[in-house]
């Protein structure tokens, strides 16, 4: 990889890393995407009291709420915070209570904790395994589920997948295979399961597509990257009911501690 490759606002090291339109974007996708549908079962339901870290737009944890549940959700990304207060009428009906603190999990009240803990597609957690499963141990009292990716492939922005490794210029390891082998046996969960889908986004058309992947990784103009990725984008798009549609599998691995 050459040594001016393009540096990856989704996975920098800092609390909130996209915009609000980039949040924005991912937030329309996963929810039309297959990811709820293939995880969902692999997670606990019904629950009275859940507390939800980096909870986005809630795409998973408002369908593992009981009626009259508390969900605390942690979210530090501006428009992901309104899309989650967009939710309360549709929430108050079924009884469920929604408290929101607009911070990062670093940043979170030491008293807040919850029956269970939901963590999902954390990027500065998966960057530091061990120092978030120490800081979230006595947050839960009976289980905590953390989802990572598990795709042998780039876990950076979620169409990253239809490039070639020199392009999109990420470790292609699992990152759970990472997260594991930085908790090491003493913080090893009781159980790993896995949940294969698709991500794909439905764009008006080749030029829209190929422009929000160049903008993804951030080329400048001239940058001699450019015309590979117009073709790798171009080779992977089909054509959809609306337009044309880009996307790469996925696989999420839900990890699971319990305490009886």
């Amino acid at each position: 990889m050459s040594s001016n490759a393009p540096e990856l606002r989704p996975d920098a090291a800092t609390p909130c890393a996209w915009g609000d339109a980039e949040a924005a974007f991912y937030a329309r996708s996963i929810v039309r995407s297959g990811y709820a549908r293939a995880v969902l079962p692999l997670l606990p339901r019904a629950l009275p009291d859940l507390l939800d870290i980096g909870a986005g737009n809630g795409v998973l944890s408002r369908r593992m709420l009981a009626p009259g549940a508390r969900w605390h959700a942690v979210e530090p990304q501006a428009e992901m915070q309104r899309r989650l207060q967009a939710l309360r009428p549709a929430l108050a009906a079924r009884g469920i209570r929604l408290e929101l603190s607009p911070v990062d999990w670093t940043q979170l009240d030491p008293a807040v904790a919850a029956d269970t803990l939901l963590a999902a597609h954390l990027p500065p957690a998966q960057r530091e395994p061990a120092a978030f499963h120490d800081a979230m141990a006595a947050r839960w009292r009976r289980c905590m589920a953390w989802v990572v990716p598990a795709q042998a492939g780039p876990a950076t922005f979620c169409l990253a997948g239809v490039l070639t490794p020199e392009l999109h210029g990420a470790d292609t390891r699992p990152v759970f295979e990472r997260v594991l082998a930085a908790l090491g046996p003493g913080r090893a969960p009781q159980a790993l399961h896995f949940a294969d889908w698709r991500y794909e986004v439905c764009f008006e058309s080749l030029a829209a597509a190929q422009a929000h992947v160049i903008e993804r990784l951030r080329l400048p103009p001239g940058d001699e990257r450019r015309p590979q990725v117009l073709a790798q984008v171009a080779a992977s798009a089909r054509p959809g009911r609306r337009g044309l549609r880009l996307g790469c599998a996925k696989r999420s691995a839900v990890l699971l501690w319990r305490r009886d």
